[in-house]
């Protein structure tokens, strides 16, 4: 920045007596402590050049830079920064922020690099967990760059050697849904894969809210680590943005926006909007997130959503065996470093078999199902098995908010064979009758519904076909067949099963990762390749 101008004229920088302007100390001192860039995403950010290596906004709450400018602009002068000139400093900035020739990737909580899986601690000391098949290590830099939000809290040091059997102390997880929370939380280690929505569902006093807050807090602790539903689009993008786990605590319905966006924002979300509503710049948000809902009966389910969705069981606490908050959270803050370490064991364990899992047979969530297999291999679980019965009841129920499907699979007897006109009228009812909402209400509206609907159809046991039109005048013809019966697949079914070894399959380092349990309570070890041939090219 030019400071005088060859002709001794004075700058705009300068007042009388030559002295620099407010702005320009304040550019003069953030070039002195920082190095600028720019995002993938556009967003324009500062590196400190000594320290921790941790990605500063340049706008945003209390850990942005306007703040800490400001901050430090205080400790030197002794005075506050002018607001005006905090704005034309960091106007400048952005604008040298701009002028970098290459964009970054900036990561937030997790990342993969080269052969390893990154954890960001989040503290003070820019520390960074190194993931891979071999175990973990605590880095003191990560190679890629993490930001950090108001909404990211700190991890505590993992300690080595800890048993996930602690878990089950602070999380009233069923038994048969404890490798598919282990799974679900493995997952999150994974950036790049889309990640199922958990759902937590049981009756008042199962301990829903506090569950929620156990998972989120386990790999990404936050002040809010549970809160209400976003009232719009545009909310929900503020808050997902912030956080890798978005938990939406008390839902009673799930309307179709936000069913939507959940959708979006597991497997990659993005969206346009104004970055003010005074100004016609536009912001583009992409980003993918892990979702953990909870409520006592989320209502009719779209089908991508239940596609998508790990529904998780949980058992009802025993009055005399709650604790108060206090006490709870107490016991959290002493396990949580056993379990993180113990989850970062289990992760490794998972990394180290990963590449052997082949599905031929896969489901919506396909990287998450191989996730899922990699972890029943460790643990010597069933969640597999536990998770396919899941989703043909979830695609059940979903069916059940259909009217138009409910319907069809009365007036259907046998097969279907003809066009979604003849569908409609064949399911109709003849007599006088107030169809309801979203009935359709012609044939195109019929074929929309059905290509929408196909998918979960078919995982509730309906035979769906359609021909594409290429025999009646573009005019598509449907075979439809709805289900005799649902084929749930349940790990408890002997037939499904086969009896331990005397061994057992032990986890990493010498230690038992199966999940706690007494004499009466038990989850067996599993022969994949025998039991459920049709999943597997080759033996895990």
């Amino acid at each position: 920045m030019t400071r005088n101008g060859s002709d001794g004229v004075r700058t705009p920088s300068e007042d009388s007596q030559g002295r620099k302007s407010a702005s320009t100390v304040i550019v003069d001192l953030a070039e002195s402590m920082y190095r600028f860039g720019l995002s993938d995403a556009g967003e324009t950010f500062a590196v400190p050049r000594s320290g921790a290596k941790v990605v500063v906004l340049l706008r945003g709450g209390r850990q942005s830079l306007r703040a800490q400018l400001a901050r430090e602009y205080f400790r030197r002068t002794g005075k506050a920064a002018p607001q005006q000139a905090l704005a034309d400093a960091l106007m400048v900035i952005e604008g040298i922020a701009q002028e970098s020739d290459e964009e970054h990737v900036l990561h937030l909580r997790v990342a993969r690099y080269a052969d390893a899986l990154w954890l960001d601690l989040a503290d003070a000391t820019g520390r960074a967990i190194r993931i891979t098949a071999a175990g973990w290590t605590i880095e003191d830099k990560a190679p890629v760059l993490f930001k950090r939000t108001a909404l990211n809290a700190a991890l505590p040091t993992p300690i080595k050697g800890g048993s996930l059997d602690v878990l089950w102390l602070m999380l009233n997880v069923e038994l048969d849904d404890r490798p598919l929370i282990l799974a679900a939380v493995v997952a999150s280690f994974y950036p790049d894969m889309p990640h199922p929505v958990i759902a937590l569902n049981g009756e008042q006093g199962t301990g829903k809210t506090t569950a929620m807050k156990v998972i989120t807090l386990i790999v990404d602790p936050s002040p809010v680590p549970a809160r209400k539903a976003p009232r719009d689009a545009e909310s929900w993008v503020t808050a997902a943005a912030g956080s890798w786990f978005v938990g939406l605590d008390n839902l009673s319905e799930i309307q179709p926006w936000l069913s939507d966006s959940i959708c979006r924002a597991v497997t990659g979300e993005g969206d346009v909007r104004r970055k003010l509503y005074t100004d016609g710049d536009l912001a583009v948000f992409s980003f993918r997130r892990c979702v953990v809902l909870s409520g006592i009966d989320f209502g009719a389910l779209r089908g991508d959503l239940a596609d998508r969705m790990l529904p998780i069981g949980l058992y009802t606490i025993d009055d005399t065996a709650r604790v108060d908050e206090e006490q709870m959270w107490l016991r959290w803050e002493q396990l949580h470093p056993r379990i993180l370490g113990a989850l970062l064991d289990l992760l490794a364990g998972i990394e180290g078999v990963l590449p052997s899992v082949k599905l031929t047979t896969k489901p919506r969530m396909a990287d998450f199902a191989k996730v899922l297999a990699a972890t029943d291999m460790v643990l010597g679980t069933t969640g597999l098995a536990t998770y396919l019965s899941k989703q043909s009841t979830m695609a059940v129920d979903s069916l059940e908010g259909v009217d138009f499907i409910v319907m069809a699979k009365t007036a259907i007897v046998g097969t279907f064979a003809g066009t979604s006109a003849e569908l409609l009228k064949r399911v109709t009812p003849a007599d006088e009758w107030r169809a309801p909402k979203g009935w359709p209400g012609n044939a195109r509206a019929v074929t929309r519904l059905l290509r929408q609907q196909a998918p979960v159809m078919r995982k509730a046991g309906w035979t769906v076909t359609d021909d594409g039109g290429i025999n009646h005048d573009k005019i598509t013809t449907w075979t439809i067949s709805p289900p005799e019966t649902v084929c749930n697949l349940d790990p408890r079914d002997p037939q499904t099963r086969k009896k331990p070894d005397s061994a057992g399959l032990a986890g990493l380092a010498g230690q038992e990762y199966g999940p706690s349990h007494d004499d009466h309570d038990h989850i067996d070890l599993v022969d994949y390749e025998r039991d459920y041939p049709d999943l597997f090219e080759s033996s895990l």
